[in-house]
């Protein structure tokens, strides 16, 4: 009986009735059923007999049910039957957190212990040596009586096989996966965005090179010891001032000091999920503390002990620039103490006049021996000159500033000062000389204030050697997965293998940064091959230099596009000093589909742009 000859009404084990399909992936269904037995919901995942994951969820099956941690739904049956593999699991009401955060973020406190609920059962799972292996949004429940459940634990992995590697983590284990993905959880609670490994639905985080940003640079607001766990966990090579967490049972103790008691801050429903506890963690107030601190704004003053306390209605964004802090008290506040004008300081002195040119003095390097007088009587010579540190000395040993005129014996000579005027002619000729020098260097280049150069180069790299026969393209689309909306400039795809190398696709135009803003860790171009290929290299050709540039492809046997870069393999990866790159694949892979990914733009006016002019692709 194959999965797609049964429906709502059929009878597995003449126990569990279908009712509602609710996916149909890749050839495994999910449903919801009812237990004929004890009249009760439960979930259904089911696939054919002969489908190469079969026995892999059965083992994922019978090994789950060894832990029995209630925040598991568990695992209540699985067979192998006419034709049809499937496993029962426990049905849970309630609402998924990638559902959720369609509404909108959840409260820090919620947000920690919710992710503390998770860490824990996911601790108890890597203590008995066993990992979930899909953990993301969609597979944490929050149950309409307000506890957490964590969805498909072991058998969601073994159904959608083999985790790929990840463009931004590399090739990781899957207990380092499930801890990256636990510190996700808590990233997309406070920022409605996932950093994590495993695929979601949730828009991805935006990066900073190939790692995500921080939560406070991505929301106002996070409290600096959430948004510190997180980049313990995310981006620990960089934490200097702390250890990195590395375990899902240190993720769950530092959530447990953050949020205290969680009788307090566990909610009675989901919709309570949105709203802050009655008493927040102490952290908040001292975040709160310590960003007023930092954005130069006094704390109220505490209230006299004869007056009632009242809340501070303070709203503030930590990460706002704070130009005129308005007085943090009211009326309904204690006065502050009586302000005391302070005494005005004492005038200051005048100083001595300090002529630009001396008039009758000779000038001394300060701490020098002053001069000796003039000898009006008697003829005077030049003074010889010294070689202590270029400084001249009369012939009775005082030192005299290097610039002096030789001739100069104390008099008044009117040449005072030439020097300094000579030196800044000296000066402004050296500045004209050195913007001729660059003026005739662009001109010679071409410099013309475009884009790109109006003729070649003749100092510039030769193009790689090829080899190979090439293959057709039979179609091209944009592949923007980190991109709101995900596309750039579909329009102009079709430019990009049209054979006419003053036609091609363009990138937007990205600010202060080659790595397309710090927005998000590169943009391209998906090409179809039509049927699965043999693909040895892929040559394009760029307009401007230099460009970063990667190689991706899908798996093989897989006849759909990638939808993030997640779903492709990276096989090369150069910096395009010039206007032509090679990216090989050694040895050669068999796909449909490959991926021209650009993590770095070279500059043009406003901004930084990419463009491709063309791109062939060879065995």
């Amino acid at each position: 009986m194959p999965p797609s000859s049964i429906s709502p009404g059929t009878m597995l084990d003449g126990r569990y009735r279908l009712e509602d399909l609710l996916s149909d992936h890749a050839g495994a269904r999910f449903w919801r059923a009812t237990d004929t037995v004890l009249a009760r919901s439960v979930a259904v995942h089911a696939l054919a007999s002969d489908d190469p994951r079969a026995a892999g969820v059965l083992d994922a099956a019978r090994r789950s049910a060894r832990v029995t941690d209630p925040h598991f739904l568990r695992v209540l049956d699985c067979d192998d039957v006419d034709g049809l593999t499937w496993v029962i699991n426990e049905w849970g009401e309630g609402a998924s957190l990638d559902v959720m955060l369609e509404r909108s973020t959840l409260p820090p406190s919620r947000a920690a212990w919710l992710t503390r609920e998770v860490a824990e059962a996911i601790a108890a799972a890597h203590a008995q040596g066993m990992h979930h292996g899909r953990l993301n949004p969609e597979s944490v429940l929050v149950t309409d009586s307000g506890s957490v459940k964590v969805i498909g634990f072991v058998v969601h992995a073994a159904f959608e096989g083999p985790a790929p590697v990840h463009p931004a983590y590399g090739q990781i284990g899957p207990r380092e996966a499930d801890v990256i993905d636990l510190a996700g959880i808590l990233y997309a609670s406070l920022t409605g965005r996932w950093p994590g490994v495993s695929p979601s639905a949730v828009p991805r985080a935006p990066r900073d090179g190939r790692r995500p940003l921080r939560p406070r640079q991505v929301r106002a607001g996070v409290p600096r010891t959430l948004d510190a766990i997180c980049d313990r966990v995310l981006h620990k090579e960089a934490a200097q001032h702390a250890l990195p967490i590395e375990t899902a049972h240190e993720i769950s103790a530092a959530l447990s000091d953050y949020v205290g008691d969680p009788a307090v801050a566990a909610p009675a429903d989901v919709p309570s999920m949105y709203d802050e506890p009655a008493v927040p963690p102490a952290d908040d107030a001292e975040d709160l503390a310590e960003d007023l601190a930092a954005a130069g704004v006094s704390p109220p003053e505490p209230a006299r002990p004869d007056e009632p306390t009242a809340a501070v209605p303070v709203s503030f964004d930590p990460d706002a620039t704070v130009s005129a802090p308005a007085p943090l008290w009211t009326d309904e506040f204690a006065e502050p103490e009586e302000w005391q004008p302070a005494a005005p300081p004492p005038p200051l002195e005048d100083l001595p006049e300090r002529p630009l040119f001396a008039d009758h003095e000779r000038r001394v390097p300060p701490g020098a021996p002053p001069p000796p007088p003039p000898q009006a009587a008697a003829p005077s010579s030049p003074a010889p000159r010294s070689q202590d540190n270029g400084a001249r000395t009369d012939t009775s040993g005082g030192r005299y500033w290097p610039f002096e005129d030789p001739e100069d014996t104390g008099g008044f000579s009117g040449k005072e000062g030439r020097s300094w005027l000579q030196l800044a002619a000296i000066v402004a000729v050296c500045i004209a000389v050195l913007v001729g020098m660059f003026l005739a260097f662009d001109i010679g280049r071409g410099g013309n204030g475009n884009d790109t150069p109006t003729s070649p180069s003749s100092s510039a790299p030769s193009s790689p050697t090829v080899t190979g026969d090439p293959l057709k393209i039979v179609g091209v689309q944009d592949f923007d997965p980190e991109g709101d909306p995900p596309e750039e400039n579909p329009d102009q795809v079709s430019l990009a293998i049209d054979g006419k190398p003053d036609t091609g696709w363009r990138t937007l135009t990205y600010k202060d940064d080659a790595h397309l803003g710090g927005l998000k860790s590169g943009v391209g171009l998906v090409l179809d091959l039509g049927s699965e290929q043999a693909v040895g290299s892929v040559q394009v050709t760029f307009v401007g230099a230099p460009t970063g540039v990667e190689l991706y492809a899908t798996p093989s046997g897989d006849n759909d596009a990638p939808a993030e870069l997640a779903d492709a393999r990276r096989l090369s990866a150069t910096t395009a000093d010039g206007t032509t790159a090679v990216l090989r694949a050694d040895p050669a892979v068999h796909t449909r589909f490959v991926v021209v990914w650009l993590t770095s733009l070279p500059a043009v006016a406003g901004g930084f742009r990419g463009e491709i002019a063309e791109v062939a692709v060879r065995s």
